[in-house]
C-alpha cells in the first residue's frame, strides 16, 4: 500500500538526484538499510577477523594518533 509523505525541496532535490532511474521507494529502503561505519566494524571483528595481537596493534596506533591529532 503506498503512502504520501511531505518533504522540503531541497531534500526532494538531493533524493532525485541520487535515484537516477531508480524508484523512491527503492532509494530510501537502500538508504535505511544502509549500514554505519560503526555496523560494519562490529559485524567484522565479531566474525573473528582480527586475532588478539591484531587489536593491541592497532589498539597502540589509535592512542597514536588520537594523542597527536584529538
Amino acid at each position: 500500500m503506498a503512502k504520501i509523505i511531505s518533504i522540503s525541496d531541497d531534500v526532494y532535490r538531493s533524493l532525485t538526484v541520487l535515484k537516477g532511474k531508480e524508484s523512491y521507494s527503492n532509494l530510501i529502503r537502500k538508504l535505511v538499510k544502509r549500514k554505519t561505519n560503526k555496523d560494519k566494524i562490529l559485524e567484522f571483528a565479531g566474525t573473528g577477523g582480527m586475532d588478539e595481537n591484531e587489536v593491541k596493534k592497532i589498539r597502540e596506533e589509535w592512542r597514536k594518533w588520537s594523542g597527536k591529532y584529538a
